[in-house]
């Protein structure tokens, strides 16, 4: 191969690969190209960005603008941003993206934000580990788009034109940018930023009308299942927390629609079991369920080691003993079923 093309000459690098030892946990470079790395970081850049403008407006004219960047990217906790990932393919993924975010700052309106970018481009390069062990994979070459090279050279704040000129013309000398087509043709490599989105777990409404499926439902379909009846008593809980009225005690009073409907359903009853054996058939029905509430009552007071009724009585029971002596089938008065109108209670 002649010389002029060998991979030293032209400055390339051989692809990195896997540095991790077996069994080692390690981010995965898609990591540093999703939402989760992309979006965070871009909050903290432009955070540096304002604390930038206002450490650059309080300043003193004697100190340069990129003394005054240095104590804020160190104070700030940026220097230790190297040691992030140690693995060569995420760290080259890692470096690759981040210097593309700093340097997304160019393409700004705002002058302090194209500053703020090429200074962090600009350190966040020559700040790369060297001589470490075990060894730290470098990236000697930062691709950027041919639109925001020519921002390099164009500050439009007087102030910050020097250092921005010194700073441009010391990685154009070391040869460190790889200029790319307009980043309207999409030359950088994902072509945007961030390429994988994280979703929520969200699952669809079910389709009524669907068929339903033979054979015992997946794990999946179990799960939805599950969260849909979560999302139906959350949606539930939320609906009666804010009716006044949606908790019914013996002190609270009854929603006016139930009581209505409820008068209406008990009066079509009543009407249907008008004749004798309507009658006892009530009556039948209220003693029964007197005798289970005895019945209960009596099991309670046992577990409590009381040993008789007379020992623990409960208001309910002795309420329904009440409503049932005054029974009336006739007109429906009184019973279990005027409990929701106030019969057995106490005079």
């Amino acid at each position: 191969m002649p010389k002029a093309f060998s991979p030293q000459k032209l400055g390339m690098q051989p692809a990195p690969s896997p540095s991790a030892g077996r069994g080692d946990v390690v981010i995965q470079p898609a990591f540093f190209t999703s939402g989760l790395y992309v979006q965070p970081l871009r909050d903290d850049v432009s955070t540096l960005t304002e604390q930038f403008r206002e450490q650059y407006s309080q300043r003193d004219p004697v100190v340069s603008p990129f003394s005054i960047f240095k104590l804020l990217w160190r104070s700030e906790g940026w220097k230790w941003f190297h040691f992030k990932v140690f693995d060569d393919r995420a760290r080259e993924t890692f470096i690759l993206v981040t210097t593309r975010i700093f340097l997304e700052q160019l393409m700004e309106e705002d002058p302090v934000a194209q500053v703020v970018g090429l200074f962090s481009a600009y350190t966040f390069h020559y700040t790369q580990p060297e001589d470490t062990a075990p060894s730290l994979r470098r990236v000697n070459h930062i691709p950027i788009p041919i639109g925001a090279s020519v921002l390099l050279s164009t500050p439009a704040l007087v102030p910050l034109r020097e250092p921005v000129l010194y700073i441009a013309s010391t990685m154009v000398n070391d040869q460190v940018f790889y200029i790319l087509p307009s980043s309207d043709l999409g030359p950088e490599n994902p072509r945007y930023l961030p390429r994988e989105v994280l979703v929520g777990d969200s699952t669809p409404e079910p389709d009524p009308e669907a068929p339903k499926k033979k054979g015992r439902p997946t794990w999946r379909e179990k799960a939805r299942r599950a969260q849909t009846a979560l999302n139906n008593l959350n949606d539930w809980l939320d609906t009666t927390s804010e009716s006044p009225t949606a908790t019914v005690t013996s002190e609270s009073p009854i929603p006016q629609e139930d009581l209505v409907q409820y008068q209406s359903d008990k009066a079509e009853l009543i009407a249907a079991l008008g004749n004798a054996s309507g009658k006892e058939a009530v009556e039948m029905t209220n003693a029964i369920i007197l005798n289970r509430l005895r019945e209960a009552q009596a099991i309670q007071n046992e577990t409590d080691g009381q040993g008789s009724v007379e020992h623990h009585k409960f208001g309910g029971v002795e309420r329904v003993e009440r409503a049932v002596l005054a029974l009336d089938g006739v007109n429906g008065q009184g019973g279990v079923l005027g409990l929701l109108e106030g019969a057995g209670e106490a005079e």
